[in-house]
């Protein structure tokens, strides 16, 4: 199980042309991102190094529309590891590679009571990951594949097979 709770904000670090992220999402982050692309207009790539997930679904969400609509790109290194709410971000890129060796960690959300596999489809509670996803031109194929993955109190990591039926490399661009 990934813990995030403790874990330090993530942070945002210009190394050349490129762009690091370490650590755990939301409102700090969140606002360490919209300076940084204030301060940075030349980066176009955010590279994904240890970032668990994320504290805050609805700053994570802002986080995620605010990459994709500013036109980044996104990599993983063999060396990076992501996970829940670190796995929207990235797939929030317009341009996203992924080097073998990767991991990608995802499971349902979960409000505290249920998790969001157990809601109906239609539920309320989902909407906001709909709008996400609909902003990143993402198919919510995947978002039902991340609540059955596996509960919010454990992590699935993808398999290859996985990572290209839900088409998360996504080399070129429209």
């Amino acid at each position: 199980m990934l813990m995030v709770h403790n874990e330090k904000a993530a942070t945002i670090i210009k190394k050349g042309d490129e762009a690091y992220i370490n650590g755990v999402l939301g409102k700090k982050f969140y606002k360490r991102f919209k300076k940084f692309i204030k301060e940075n207009p030349e980066i176009k790539t955010i590279v994904f190094e240890e970032v668990p997930g994320s504290i805050n679904d609805e700053w994570n969400v802002k986080s995620c529309v605010l990459l994709h609509q500013s036109g980044f790109n996104t990599r993983l290194t063999s060396n990076s590891m992501i996970a829940s709410g670190g796995v929207d971000l990235f797939i929030s890129g317009n341009k996203r590679y992924i080097e073998k060796g990767a991991k990608i960690g995802v499971h349902s959300w979960s409000d505290g009571k249920k998790d969001g596999a157990d809601y109906p489809r239609d539920d309320e509670g989902h909407q906001i990951f709909f709008d996400m996803f609909e902003k990143i031109n993402m198919d919510t194929a995947f978002y039902w594949f991340t609540l059955r993955a596996a509960p919010a109190e454990s992590i699935h990591f993808m398999t290859e097979e996985e990572i290209e039926l839900y088409q998360l490399k996504k080399d070129i661009q429209k």
